[in-house]
């Protein structure tokens, strides 16, 4: 691959890059790197691309320019970063006046198409994102560099951790980000609320009469703040309480089904099925404390 694949350079800019070609278990089984580097403008230009099987991280350093995604176009500055699925039409540009410095990190594999579909929902549908903290993304494609520099037979599995780490930012920043935007004081109260009377019935119904909300309302809050909806929320706990009795204590299932607040013995028996493979009275069986000699 010529240095000019993914970046053009000419006499546009000054860079600075490290391509890399993954091993067939990295492809399969790891996020790893495609190209790094950074570079700085030397002449404003504009860098399109489509139709590439990467996913495309960059941090401006300094300057501003522009991103464009799907037909929309977003301002960036320093302090911003975009991220970007390469294999959709885009382009960035540094602005007219401004020689803009960029590190960048291109990359794919294991996982990552799944991670940037919770960014983009997150994010609103934009690839351009405020840095919490700027430098740490910059330290991390650092190290991604000079992971490149001193090549050996452990550098794929470090630059994957460092990628993990990298994309676990990304998503942190969008959440909190979009967290903001929602009342936590009402939201924890919820969750409060239901920690404590989740064997009512009807409670979701209730919750919504107490805090003036409606269901849809309620449950996009709640999972954009907790990543659950309260609906599955309610039911996760029931869920827990009926694990803890089983384990615990020697009541008879269809008592538990009843004091974990379940009360539909179709639906408790789908949710061990499903989620521990195995009937309520196996799992008594298998975890049971009283069980143990």
């Amino acid at each position: 691959m010529s240095e000019e694949a993914l970046f053009d350079t000419n006499d546009m800019t000054s860079s600075k890059r490290y391509l890399h070609t993954p091993s067939e278990f990295a492809r399969k089984k790891l996020i790893y790197v495609q190209e790094t580097g950074k570079l700085k403008s030397i002449k404003p230009h504009v860098s399109s691309r489509s139709n590439l099987e990467s996913y495309l991280f960059f941090t401006v350093v300094s300057g501003y320019g522009r991103v464009t995604y799907e037909n929309k176009q977003y301002e960036i500055k320093a302090g911003d970063c975009a991220f970007i699925d390469c294999r959709k039409m885009y382009e960035h540009c540094c602005g007219e006046d401004s020689q803009w410095e960029l590190k960048w990190v291109h990359m794919d594999g294991a996982l990552l198409a799944d991670y940037y579909g919770i960014f983009l929902e997150k994010n609103g549908g934009s690839p351009v994102f405020k840095a919490s903290d700027v430098k740490k993304y910059g330290s991390l494609i650092d190290e991604i560099m000079s992971n490149q520099n001193e090549k050996d037979i452990t550098s794929e599995y470090i630059c994957h951790s460092i990628l993990t780490s990298l994309v676990t930012a990304i998503l942190v920043d969008t959440i909190n980000e979009g967290n903001k935007k929602l009342n936590p004081d009402i939201l924890n109260n919820i969750r409060e609320c239901v920690n404590d009377r989740f064997k009512e019935e009807d409670l979701l119904e209730s919750v919504c009469r107490e805090y003036d909300m409606d269901e849809i309302t309620i449950n996009r809050q709640f999972k954009d703040k907790y990543g659950i909806d309260l609906c599955d929320y309610i039911l996760n706990r029931r869920f827990t309480c009926a694990k803890e009795l089983l384990r615990f204590s020697v009541k008879p299932v269809k008592e538990i089904v009843a004091e974990s607040g379940i009360m539909n013995a179709d639906l408790f028996r789908h949710l061990f099925i499903e989620n521990e493979g195995m009937t309520a009275e196996e799992y008594r069986k298998k975890w049971a404390q009283w069980n143990r000699g």
